[in-house]
């Protein structure tokens, strides 16, 4: 089964499963604690029927748990797992909340266990589905623009350049590598540092390319051996011209 088809089925059967467990425990809560048989006197005996909705709630809680699983995400990421999770704890807890602000008649006992789940229930989903959109959140502000690895393991924008690094810092720093390791002269250093990456005035440059990125991939071939002392030496000067290295 497809992975969409997989998330889709398990999204109707664990909200199925939900459905019928406050189906269930609505009516549980209503008839509150009961006894049926046995030779003692019974104080509240339990309605004739309320078997099924003793029955129910468990049969929800297994779909729903059924769902939760069945989806194959875990609930790190986006996906039936978070909503199902979001959606049974929260709205469990919300319903179980109105329910007790809203019908005085409940049992006393039934009215505590509710008020007890329902602020256990609510911080539970919450966290879920605070973590969910947030991710949804960034994947969308950074789609389009992320980074992608090439099949030789290479880290490139999915324009097809090397990736920038993520900030000032870490760009200073891949640079002091490469001045450390002998890769730069002190001059292509100073050059390197002043470069902001961007097309140079003359527009010889190719757009968004990073030369600190490039030198350093050309330093990590040459120190894998894939390129010798001067074929990294050749490419880094065209590099340092703003010429295309593939």
């Amino acid at each position: 089964m497809k992975a969409s088809a997989r998330e889709i089925v398990s999204l109707v059967v664990g909200l199925t499963g939900i459905v019928l467990l406050g189906i269930g425990l609505d009516h549980v809560l209503d008839i509150g604690s009961c006894s049926t048989g046995g030779s003692y006197v019974v104080a509240n005996p339990c309605p004739e029927g309320s078997a099924v909705w003793f029955w129910l709630p468990m049969a929800g809680a297994i779909m729903w748990i059924v769902g939760l699983v069945g989806g194959g995400r875990s609930f790190t990421e986006p996906g039936s797992g978070q909503i199902l999770w979001t959606v049974g704890f929260v709205g469990g807890g919300a319903a179980l909340l109105v329910k007790v602000l809203t019908q005085p008649t409940m049992p006393p006992d039934a009215k505590l266990g509710a008020s007890i789940v329902a602020a256990v229930f609510i911080p539970m989903g919450l966290i879920v589905g605070v973590v969910g959109l947030v991710q949804l959140v960034r994947r969308r502000r950074g789609g389009g623009t992320g980074s992608r690895r090439t099949k030789t393991g290479d880290l490139r924008r999915r324009d097809g350049q090397p990736a920038a690094g993520r900030d000032a810092w870490s760009r200073l720093k891949a640079l002091n590598d490469l001045r450390s390791t002998g890769a730069l002269t002190r001059e292509e250093f100073v050059a390197l540092r002043a470069d902001p990456a961007d097309p140079a005035p003359d527009g010889r440059r190719a757009p968004r390319t990073d030369r600190v990125a490039l030198i350093r991939q050309l330093a990590d071939q040459r120190a894998s051996g894939t390129l010798s002392t001067a074929e990294f030496e050749a490419r880094k000067r065209g590099v340092m011209l703003g010429e295309r290295v593939d």
